[in-house]
């Protein structure tokens, strides 16, 4: 069987670790989206992506609709390429919430990207734990794009229960998150053949009722006759060692390694490095380092040995040696957290709850 790679052919990146875009024509006669050449209509990309409906997973209607349709309940946010608004559908009375992007603020790499995120969000309309795409519109000079609306990042959950309230969260909790954010992964890479490449807290959302998916597929590697290269990195600090400072090909277990940082920050409150002032302090941590390890005790608290032999073999440095995400759904701690009952129904509540409070009062993290 042949292996999913992926190649990076920017060595120059790899030692500025830069993403800013190389400003060029903003209107372009085609643009290569997953490594497929795509046409774009003279307009503009953006207008490109307008169906000028709304379609809700659990209603086979579809609603032609435009900005009068939409009240709007403030910003929530601001995403790849522009500011994300909370709104709500005056027909439906759904929330939902609403991406707007400027056609003249994003050249033909962001342009890139954009259609990127969308390919993929609207390919994965029958994708586990993956955000949903209800459609879009062109209006006053932006792009409209209406996805389903969730109610916090869990960057900002984790950081109010250990920083704030001085609480934890418990494995169940955990688990839920481990096991819907691996099947998202898993989708992505067995029904759409792409690798995420930035997993992080941030990348995954959760909403009132416990439920959490996966978002930001800006920079998703589509795989194409098993290779594919691309100039696009990750988030530095959660960037596998093979990702960093190697120009050989990588595949989804670099995925894993930050699916793994990401995991032992949710359960621990905590980053597992000390903070990096330069790239060479990373490389020193992660490349020529020791992987973090995640004990049974640690500090004030205690963790499974399930939960502890998942996160630390996610984190082994040796990519050869990663799991993929076969093996990681036949480890226990997946095993036991993937068949639901009354311990996941209690980890949704406990999320929900956690989710609207966090929401309800944001902290600032920056710095």
């Amino acid at each position: 069987v042949s292996e999913l790679m992926v190649q990076e052919d920017d060595d120059d990146l790899r030692l500025s670790m830069s993403l800013r875009p190389t400003t060029l024509s903003t209107r372009p006669n085609s643009l290569s989206v997953n490594g497929n050449e795509k046409a774009v209509p003279e307009e503009s990309v953006l207008r490109s992506l307008s169906t000028g409906t709304l379609k809700y997973p659990d209603d086979e209607h579809f609603y032609t609709f435009n900005s009068a349709h939409l009240q709007d309940l403030g910003a929530i946010g601001n995403g790849n390429f522009g500011t994300v608004y909370k709104m709500r559908h005056r027909e439906t009375n759904k929330l939902i919430a609403v991406k707007r992007i400027r056609c003249n603020n994003i050249d033909q790499r962001e342009q890139i990207r954009l259609l990127r995120e969308h390919d993929t969000i609207v390919k994965s309309e029958k994708g586990p734990n993956i955000v949903k795409f209800y459609g879009a519109i062109f209006s006053e000079g932006d792009c409209w794009i209406c996805m389903e609306l969730m109610d916090i990042s869990m960057d900002l959950l984790y950081r109010r229960v250990y920083d704030v309230k001085q609480s934890r969260l418990n494995e169940n909790v955990v688990g839920h998150i481990t096991v819907c954010t691996v099947d998202a992964l898993d989708y992505l890479k067995k029904e759409l053949k792409i690798i995420h490449r930035d997993v992080k807290p941030s990348n995954i959302l959760v909403d009132g009722h416990g439920a959490v998916k996966l978002c930001d597929f800006g920079i998703c590697g589509q795989l194409e006759d098993s290779v594919v290269k691309t100039h696009d990195a990750g988030c530095q600090p959660y960037l596998a060692p093979e990702r960093i400072t190697s120009s050989d090909k990588y595949d989804v277990r670099s995925d894993v390694w930050s699916l793994g940082i990401t995991l032992y920050e949710i359960a621990t409150g905590r980053f597992p490095y000390q903070q990096w002032n330069s790239l060479f302090d990373q490389i020193a941590a992660v490349v020529n380092g020791d992987p973090p390890i995640l004990r049974p005790d640690s500090g004030d608290m205690n963790y499974s040995l399930p939960l502890v032999k998942f996160i630390n073999t996610c984190l082994t440095k040796e990519r050869r040696h990663r799991p993929k995400y076969d093996t990681l759904k036949s480890f226990d701690f997946y095993q036991i957290y993937a068949k639901g009952g009354p311990e996941i129904e209690e980890a949704k509540e406990i999320l929900g709850v956690e989710a609207i409070d966090t929401r309800d009062h944001p902290i600032d993290i920056r710095g």
